[in-house]
């Protein structure tokens, strides 16, 4: 296992972009969503959509083969542009996936801590993310700190401190 920075150029979305679907097609009661209808949704598209910008940060990994397994990014609000589980437009909202072969191995908690980490060297005092009720992921991060602060729709608006 190999931690890796998201890249600064446009190979990140390419790169981030797997991870995106996950995190959306979490269920498998709902049809999944092509990576078209993620790109045509202004707020999934958002989550990659120019990367690079200020405040955009996050990390890869990488099982023993460099083949990327889970990936963790954050994103901060822009004036055209909220997240689902925006909490303020200071505060950086976090989006993470492991592939579903993955799971259960730590790939999630890795990453969790590398996004934390990158967050308190560049002076954050808080991440927010938006888990659906439904979603077993919740348990995940309350163990790791995250708390409900908010609701959108059918999510759990969650917010950490750092």
């Amino acid at each position: 296992m190999r931690l890796v920075p998201v890249p600064d150029d446009a190979t990140a979305e390419e790169t981030l972009r797997p991870f995106l679907a996950q995190s959306v097609n979490w269920s498998i009661d709902s049809p999944p969503l092509s990576d078209e209808q993620i790109a045509a949704d202004e707020v999934l598209a958002g989550y990659l959509d120019g990367w690079g910008r200020e405040g955009d940060t996050g990390v890869v990994i990488l099982d023993e083969t460099d083949r990327p397994v889970g990936g963790a990014w954050v994103r901060l609000p822009r004036e055209d542009w909220r997240g689902e589980g925006w909490a303020g437009d200071q505060i950086p909202e976090l989006r993470i996936a492991v592939d579903p072969d993955e799971q259960g191995k730590g790939y999630g908690t890795h990453l969790v801590r590398a996004v934390l980490d990158l967050l308190r060297l560049s002076g954050r005092g808080s991440v927010s993310l938006a888990v659906h009720q439904l979603n077993t992921a919740g348990e995940f991060f309350a163990q790791n700190g995250f708390v409900i602060a908010g609701r959108n729709g059918d999510a759990d608006v969650l917010l950490r401190s750092i």
